[in-house]
């Protein structure tokens, strides 16, 4: 028998390197459907669940805009050990494991170093046909002296200067702080609560990311994205914070 030489280039190794080149983009493609199948799936059952606990006389409508308002059905998050979450369980949640340092732990970080414990991403699914691209949340901290210095002072970049308010999340005292920015027809806000917490400063952030209609042929038939729908959703996400320790 035919010993076979791996290491060497012939025509049926050609032909296998082909296949797979073929066909590996439609199994991952086929994976991803299945993946989002189960997702929805998951996302109905807990739908169902709410509906059939509802009044009668309540549509599925509202059922669906109940379990996004109601941080009880939602998944909590107690993996860090200083703090807990709650979330819609159909949105991608993301862990820091180990807790490396970054400069990304918040927006306009000044370069200054600090760790992302946790990342929270709303998909553009949640508001199709429109130009909304995506929403992420993220949670850091720094124990930097530069970090803690300037945690209550608005971002010198950023877009224009805009009004801080204050919000109370748990008993914890937080201060608010908004920018945007734009670049090549995308748009970026971000809201950023800030507090200074056992010697770090603490940033609870979401960015939601749009982009500009116009770039987008008629025939897509887009409308703009429901940006007080986005910006009640996080609010009532960023309301179920809570310090452990």
């Amino acid at each position: 028998m035919k010993k076979i030489e791996w290491n060497k280039v012939t025509w049926y190794s050609k032909l296998v390197a082909l296949i797979l080149f073929v066909v590996l983009p439609f199994i991952g493609f086929y994976y991803g459907m299945e993946y989002e199948k189960i997702i929805t799936t998951i996302r109905n059952n807990f739908l169902i669940n709410a509906k059939n606990s509802s009044s009668a006389n309540q549509n599925f409508n509202n059922v669906v805009v109940d379990y996004y308002s109601n941080p009880a059905e939602w998944q909590k998050d107690s993996n860090n050990d200083s703090f807990s979450i709650s979330y819609p369980i159909d949105f991608d949640a993301q862990d820091n494991y180990p807790a490396l340092s970054s400069i990304d732990w918040r927006v306009n970080s000044n370069n200054v170093l600090g760790v992302k414990y946790f990342m929270l991403t709303v998909p553009r699914a949640f508001e199709p046909q429109t130009n909304f691209i995506n929403t992420n949340l993220t949670i850091g901290a720094s124990s930097a002296k530069s970090a803690v210095d300037q945690c209550m002072n608005a971002d010198p970049s950023g877009g224009p200067a805009m009004a801080t308010s204050t919000a109370d999340i748990n008993g914890i005292q937080f201060t608010v702080f908004h920018s945007a920015d734009a670049g090549a027809g995308n748009y970026y806000e971000t809201t950023s609560y800030r507090v200074l917490h056992n010697s770090q400063c603490y940033a609870i952030e979401y960015t939601i990311h749009s982009s500009q209609i116009a770039n987008y042929p008629s025939s897509y038939n887009l409308h703009s994205f429901d940006k007080n729908k986005i910006d009640s959703l996080m609010e009532n996400i960023i309301g179920t914070f809570k310090f452990t320790k």
